[in-house]
């Protein structure tokens, strides 16, 4: 009888497992909105709800990566059950360009300032449509046409997540995945 408990519990163990592996992994940035039965994340304009552990230290108004499967629960919603919520510290851009290997392919999150086609970074790496992010610290490029009219909004506070990756002229860039206005 015992072995017959054990073998079930191994069976079910592994069902779970490829049930896991089976459904798609969802991954995804946002802002943290608060916690009651189920994690609250505001990616782009979505309030997407999630059911994981949330690490410790997480506040109000904090960026975080959360991977994981889509579920539904009993009553029909859609929640993400999520197997890492990690929360996203915030790099300066001095930070990153002095340690470009440590952070190369990785996401990173920028509290910065939106300085449209200004230069001082350097020629444009990728697109001609590449634009400034600045922070204290420095500037950096971030891939693609610019979220914010490119001389009115400038001097705009902005929030940045992104991949850094480096161009074929050896120029560190952010490809961005969420950018909004602080």
């Amino acid at each position: 009888m015992r072995f017959l408990s054990i073998l079930l519990v191994f069976v079910l163990f592994l069902s779970s497992i490829i049930l896991v592996s089976a459904s798609e992994m969802i991954s995804f940035v946002g802002k943290f909105l608060g916690e009651k039965t189920y994690i609250m994340v505001l990616s782009g304009n979505k309030t997407v709800y999630v059911k994981g552990k949330t690490p410790e230290g997480l506040k109000e108004g904090d960026y975080v990566e959360i991977k994981g499967t889509e579920r539904t629960d009993r009553d029909g919603n859609t929640y993400i059950w999520a197997l890492q919520i990690k929360r996203l510290i915030p790099r300066t851009i001095d930070d990153i360009l002095k340690n470009v290997k440590d952070y190369l392919g990785k996401k990173i999150l920028i509290y910065g300032e939106f300085r449209g086609w200004e230069g001082g970074a350097g020629p444009p790496p990728v697109t001609r449509s590449d634009w400034v992010v600045k922070d204290e610290t420095g500037g950096i490029y971030v891939l693609g046409a610019p979220p914010f009219k490119p001389i009115e909004d400038k001097g705009k506070k902005i929030v940045v997540i992104g991949v850094l990756k480096i161009s074929q002229s050896n120029i560190p860039y952010i490809e961005p995945i969420l950018v909004e206005e602080r």
